[in-house]
């Protein structure tokens, strides 16, 4: 990844966390970065949501017809991660 302080990656990850929460391709993740400021490639961008995938907090859904076209979500256990964010801020 982008040479990011372990700070910025967390908050890549977590903003990750939040897009998913709509159904989201690689691509509009990327956009939505980008508009925090995160100047990041497709490359990047995939392998933070392989990392969060890894960690069972967001999926990919299967498409058979143009697989390359793939949605993220987060998952339940991504969804739950985030709630508990919350609570620590509040």
């Amino acid at each position: 990844m982008t040479n990011l302080p372990p700070e910025l990656r967390e908050q890549v990850r977590l903003s990750l966390l939040r897009y998913g929460l709509r159904r989201t391709r690689t691509g509009m993740f990327r956009a939505q970065l980008n508009a925090e400021g995160f100047k990041l490639s497709a490359d990047d961008v995939e392998l933070e949501l392989a990392y969060l995938a890894d960690k069972g907090l967001v999926s990919v859904e299967n498409k058979m017809v143009s697989p390359e076209n793939a949605f993220w979500r987060t998952t339940a256990a991504g969804r739950d991660y985030l709630a508990l964010q919350k609570e620590e801020t509040a």
